[in-house]
């Protein structure tokens, strides 16, 4: 093929960019769809070509959905890597089997596309014997398989490993479909690396929830670090992605290059209005999942962190009362729930109001013999959280131990009496489900009763049981962590049943509920 100066220019720079060939491949990929370009396209594409030069092992892509992303990533990506080294092995799956071959159909159409192997044709020539939707391969040995979450992977191996939305927005709700994403990843997936020292994995999906795909795999505990590119749709200063140094950046990390909070990712594609339009469609779970890139909302979504108060003193207040709230599970298998406690302090402001403060919260996975052990360990002091007791530590007044009848509850309920604690059982199905309950109490926690411990000497923080506290409450219910939350809601309810808790803005009673003096805890 003869080519001009000009040519030859953008041959140069689609080898060069991988985004530059994204933009001279668009009319492939999409037909006469324009392209509306934008810098998050650009960052994605940097990111994935330091991927292809082993400068990243481990990536994920936050990105709202119709960002082109799927076009770059899953289409793009590999066509262009196979320019430079056309023995690259990808494997790709997608939450649906009809999506993966979707893409991987429009990427063999654009390898075999006039435009490329006019180009390229000397380098990258697929094979005639294995050039199917799903699987084909190129005369040097590489090749793209397409397969779909919870799929056997054709049992081969690849050296880049690309999950596209391996989780389906739809299902976010579901615990059982998110746990077999996670058990399909752990056990399959993530064994098809050829080259686990060398080898690429990517993941790629909105946020949908805390124990969504990205979310399992950055709670486990890992020597290998992943880098996050996060592009939410509205700019969050406190949220600024920050990743690597990357070729263009100057020697710099780079970071999101927006500077004023609610910056729009791309206004001309996705505006005000249609942001707008996708809150009010979404609802506020929904988009901060899919376009803010967060589980819930970043002020909360029932519970809001602005409406509890935080505690900024060494000492706490005059406790008058503690009352311990537990929530039970079955069993100490690692896909069981959790058992929850959290203690609580109630006391009298200087207005004579009732206040409720967190004084602990433990949470783990245990069997009935070691939760009844914790129970009274818990119940001597609220702060032995450990697993291994301090004898340094000394005796603390619970008044009352709250315990849910269900689970484990009605057993440990009786263990506790004979132990000369005072349990008693908290009946939920009287006040309806999780999400009922959490709505029963946010008048209490809206008023400002409820108080979280800051972290002395600057309280800029709060204590770290505190902050695990608060972050169930903002992304519940959308957390496995439900557990907590009901906790506190339990010992509210029971409160405000027993006239402990009046709103500051309801009148006084004339003859006030008698609680105990204050006693010292610390």
């Amino acid at each position: 093929m003869v080519i001009t100066p000009e040519e030859a220019l953008f041959l140069y720079k689609a080898e060069k960019s991988l985004y530059s060939f994204f933009k001279q491949a668009w009319p492939w990929i999409e037909g006469a769809t324009p392209l509306i370009e934008g810098w998050h396209i650009a960052a994605i594409a940097d990111h994935l070509e330091a991927c292809y030069r082993r400068e990243i092992k481990n990536l994920m892509i936050h990105v709202p959905p119709r960002s082109s992303k799927t076009s770059l990533i899953s289409i793009a990506f590999p066509a262009w890597s196979w320019i430079h080294n056309p023995q690259e092995k990808f494997l790709y799956a997608s939450y649906a089997g009809s999506l993966s071959l979707e893409h991987s159909l429009k990427c063999r159409r654009l390898i075999e596309s006039p435009w490329y192997q006019e180009r390229w044709g000397d380098r990258v020539r697929l094979s005639s014997d294995q050039n199917a939707k799903g699987f084909f391969d190129n005369t040097a040995g590489g090749y793209r398989i397409a397969t779909s979450v919870g799929a056997s992977a054709t049992g081969r191996g690849g050296s880049i490993l690309i999950c596209d939305d391996p989780n389906n927005a739809k299902d976010g709700e579901s615990e059982v479909k998110r746990d077999n994403t996670n058990q399909w990843y752990s056990q399959v997936w993530s064994t098809r690396l050829n080259n686990a020292k060398e080898d690429i994995k990517i993941i790629v999906q909105q946020r949908i929830h805390e124990q969504d795909l990205s979310g399992y795999i950055l709670a486990q505990e890992s020597d290998e670090p992943w880098v996050q590119l996060i592009l939410p749709n509205e700019f969050e200063e406190s949220r600024r992605s920050r990743t690597i140094v990357l070729p263009l950046t100057n020697g710099k990390v780079w970071q999101d290059p927006r500077k004023k909070e609610g910056d729009l990712l791309c206004s001309t594609r996705f505006g005000k209005k249609e942001t707008d339009r996708a809150k009010r469609e979404l609802g506020s779970y929904g988009y901060a999942g899919q376009y803010q890139q967060r589980p819930a909302p970043a002020d909360g979504g029932i519970f809001k962190k602005s409406w509890f108060k935080w505690w900024k003193s060494e000492e706490p207040p005059q406790i008058q009362m503690l009352v311990q709230s537990w929530d039970t599970a079955y069993s100490e298998k690692p896909t069981s729930d959790y058992s929850a406690c959290t203690t609580w302090g109630v006391w009298e402001d200087h207005n004579g109001h009732i206040n409720v403060i967190l004084m602990g919260l433990w949470r783990g996975r245990v069997g009935y013999e070691e939760l009844r052990k914790k129970a009274k360990r818990l119940h001597f002091d609220y702060r032995d959280t450990g697993e291994e007791r301090n004898p340094a530590f000394k005796g603390r007044e619970i008044g009352l131990c709250l315990v849910e009848a269900t689970g484990f509850g009605d057993q440990l309920i009786k263990d506790l009496r004979k132990a000369q604690v005072i349990a008693i059982p908290f009946i939920p199905q009287k006040y309806g489900d999780k999400t009922r309950r959490a709505h029963l109490v946010c008048p209490i926690i809206e008023g400002g009763i409820v108080w979280l411990p800051a972290q002395p000497p600057h309280y800029k923080d709060l204590k770290p049981f505190a902050q695990e506290l608060e972050r169930y409450a903002t992304i519940f219910p959308k957390s496995d962590s439900r557990d907590v939350i009901d906790t506190m809601t339990q010992a509210l309810i029971h409160l405000n049943n027993g006239f402990h808790l009046n709103h500051p803005h309801d009148p006084f009673w004339d003859d006030p509920p008698v609680i105990k003096k204050p006693i010292k805890v610390y």
